[in-house]
C-alpha cells in the first residue's frame, strides 16, 4: 500500500475558509428572504390601509351627498313657494323644530371653535340639512276645524307621541308635534297636536283629504374625536351624524358614521344671477343669504386607522395638501375625497 493513500483519503471535506464562505452565503440569502418578507408585509399593510380608507371615503361622500341633494324636500312643490307654519315646541334643543324655510334647509358653520354644540373638532366645518323624510300618508277626510285631530289611513310610518310631523297639501304646510297617537278598530290613526308639545293648537288651515302627513327631520354632520387610538397611539377621528327625526328629536344622539375622517371642509354654491346656478362658492362664514345656496362642495381628509404604514420622511413619505396647507407626514396613509352636490329643490 502506498503510504500516502491514507492521508489523501483523510483530506476530503470543507476547509475552514470554505465553511465560513458557505455560512456567509447562507446568511446573505436568509437576510434577502427576510427583507423580501418584511417588504411584502409592509406593502400589504399599506395596501390594506388604503383600501379600507378608500371604502370609507366613498361611503361617506355618498351618504352625505344624498342628504344634501334632498335638502328642503317637502313631498311636493318648492319650499320657496309654499309657506310653512311651525308650531312645534323646540324643547329638545331646537335642531329639528327650527324654522323650515329657504334660509334653513341647508346651513353650515366654518372652522368651529372648541366647546361647540356638536363637540366637533376645532377647525373643522359642520353641516345641517333639513327635509321631510320619505313618503307620506293621506288624511282620511277633511278637518272640521284647524285645531281638530288629524286622521290618516294607517300607521305605516310608525308615528308616535312626541314625533315631529309635517302636513301639507302643496299649497300650505305645517310642522307640529304629535301629542297622542291612537289606532281605531278600523285601522285608521288619529293624531292629536295639543298645546303640551306645541306653541299653538291651530294649524294654518283646515286641511282636506288631499293633504299628506310626513316625518320631518334634520341631520347634522361633523367630525369629532372617537376616544380611540391607533396601534401607535395616535387619536382617531370620525365623521358623525346627529339625525333628529320623529320622536328621536327628543333624545337625539350623534352616531359615528365613518372612522378615519381627519377633517371636513365645506363651501356653498351661491346663485348671484337668479338663474338657479352657482356663480360663486363661499365658506359658511361668507354666505350672507342662505336662500341663495343651490349647491354644496365638500371635501373629507381621510386617514388610516391602522397606524404608521408609511415612512414619515424621505422619498417614501406621503405628501398631501388640504385646505390651503400641507398635511404633516406622520406615517399614516391619507387621501382626500369630495363632491359637488346640487340641492335638487333649488334647481330646475
Amino acid at each position: 500500500m502506498n503510504r500516502y493513500s491514507f492521508n489523501r483519503r483523510r483530506n476530503h471535506g470543507l476547509s475552514l475558509v470554505e465553511l465560513m464562505i458557505a455560512l456567509l452565503v447562507g446568511l446573505l440569502l436568509s437576510a434577502a428572504v427576510l427583507q423580501i418578507f418584511i417588504s411584502s408585509k409592509n406593502t400589504y399593510r399599506m395596501q390594506e390601509s388604503m383600501a379600507r380608507l378608500q371604502e370609507n371615503g366613498r361611503f361617506a361622500v355618498s351618504y352625505m351627498a344624498n342628504d344634501i341633494r334632498m335638502a328642503g324636500y317637502m313631498g311636493c312643490g318648492n319650499i320657496d313657494r309654499i309657506p310653512v307654519n311651525n308650531i312645534g315646541q323646540a324643547d329638545d334643543g331646537g335642531l329639528a323644530v327650527a324654522s323650515f324655510d329657504s334660509n334653513t334647509i341647508i346651513v353650515g358653520s366654518d372652522n368651529v371653535v372648541s366647546g361647540n354644540v356638536w363637540g366637533a373638532a376645532p377647525g373643522t366645518d359642520t353641516l345641517v340639512v333639513r327635509k321631510v323624510n320619505g313618503g307620506g300618508l293621506r288624511l282620511t277626510g277633511n278637518l272640521a276645524t284647524n285645531n281638530a285631530n288629524i286622521q290618516i289611513v294607517d300607521n305605516s310610518l310608525n308615528v308616535q307621541a312626541g314625533d315631529i310631523l309635517f302636513i301639507t297639501d302643496c299649497i300650505n304646510a305645517d310642522i307640529f308635534r304629535a301629542t297622542n297617537v291612537s289606532t281605531g278598530s278600523d285601522g285608521k290613526v288619529t293624531i292629536a297636536h295639543s298645546a303640551a308639545k306645541n306653541t299653538s293648537v291651530n294649524l294654518s288651515k283646515m286641511y282636506g283629504s288631499d293633504a299628506e302627513v310626513m316625518v320631518f327631520e334634520s341631520a347634522a354632520y361633523f367630525v369629532k374625536e372617537t376616544g380611540r387610538t391607533t396601534p401607535n397611539g395616535d387619536a382617531i377621528r370620525a365623521l358623525y351624524v346627529q339625525r333628529q327625526a320623529g320622536k328621536t328629536a327628543e333624545t337625539a344622539t350623534a352616531y359615528e358614521l365613518v372612522e378615519g375622517v381627519q377633517d371636513i371642509q365645506l363651501e356653498f354654491g351661491v346663485d348671484t344671477g337668479n338663474d338657479s346656478l352657482a356663480d360663486v362658492y363661499r365658506t359658511a362664514n361668507n354666505v350672507t343669504d342662505w336662500a341663495k345656496v343651490v349647491s354644496a362642495r365638500f371635501s373629507l381628509l381621510m386617514q388610516g386607522v391602522e397606524g404608521k404604514v408609511l415612512s414619515s420622511s424621505g422619498s417614501m413619505a406621503q405628501s398631501i395638501n388640504y385646505n390651503g396647507g400641507a398635511v404633516a407626514a406622520d406615517g399614516r396613509v391619507r387621501q382626500v375625497f369630495g363632491s359637488v352636490v346640487a340641492v335638487r329643490n333649488r334647481v330646475p
